[in-house]
């Protein structure tokens, strides 16, 4: 009888559990990790009222996994949503440092459509008095009083080239179900390394994740947490399939 050890991530693709098309690919997981539960209930009685028989049910499978990096494709899983292509009005905030007497230029075409905004500051982020431009906002604007070397704050909006990619977290929309193939290795007492498949056929993306930010410390990974649903089909949850000679 063979025994094995895991210690070897798994790679991840989930697909349309309809169409089986490729959803996005999870090849940079950190961890992984499948965890079975159920209830069960007894019958007690006699002297002593011990246990006397035992009724499973309620089976419940989790799966956690961390991604040491996040796409586009795998933040619109967590999200239910999906990145789209198109001109946008985006905002900016730059510090500016006069070189020319009264005159400050953007490095945007600011949206007319849209308000600006500008102060003078010692450092970039303390907001000072504020200014009114002497001509209509542009690229190039004038200001009565500015002299070369001071800081203004210019606060406005421009339009991101059509290259952009946005994606909107909907109120409404959540993550979908989809059916997870997952190969990873196992090792046996021999040494050697057997590729071991898992199958979730409908796999339920929870909602709930965070976007970590911080200036110290580790990179912060990206959690997927999921429940395993049973089968449509079947009574099936997870399929392992060990792939040894």
């Amino acid at each position: 009888m063979s025994r094995y050890g895991s210690r070897e991530i798994m790679d991840v693709v989930l697909k349309d559990p309809t169409t089986g098309e490729p959803v996005v690919y999870l090849e940079s997981l950190t961890t992984s990790t499948f965890e079975f539960q159920a209830q069960t209930v007894y019958a007690r009685g006699g002297k002593g009222h011990p246990k006397l028989i035992g009724w499973d049910s309620e089976k419940d499978v989790t799966l956690n996994m961390e991604d040491a990096l996040i796409s586009k494709e795998s933040l619109g899983t967590l999200t239910g949503s999906e990145f789209k292509k198109g001109v946008k009005p985006v905002h900016k905030k730059e510090v500016i440092t006069i070189e020319e007497v009264d005159t400050l230029t953007l490095a945007k075409e600011p949206l007319t459509t849209k308000p600006a905004f500008f102060y003078r500051t010692v450092d970039g982020t303390s907001i000072g008095e504020k200014l009114i431009s002497a001509t209509p906002v542009s690229q190039e604007i004038d200001f009565a009083g500015l002299a070369v070397g001071e800081k203004v704050i210019a606060d406005y909006y421009y339009n991101a080239p059509d290259t952009t990619q946005s994606m909107t977290v909907f109120s409404d929309v959540f993550p979908g179900t989809y059916l997870l193939e997952g190969t990873t290795m196992w090792r046996n007492e021999d040494g050697k390394d057997v590729e071991a498949l898992y199958t979730v056929p409908k796999l339920k993306v929870l909602p709930g994740f965070s976007i970590g930010m911080a200036s110290t410390g580790d990179p912060q990974p990206f959690t997927f947490t999921c429940e395993v649903l049973k089968d449509t089909k079947s009574t099936a949850m997870v399929i392992i399939d060990l792939l040894e000679d």
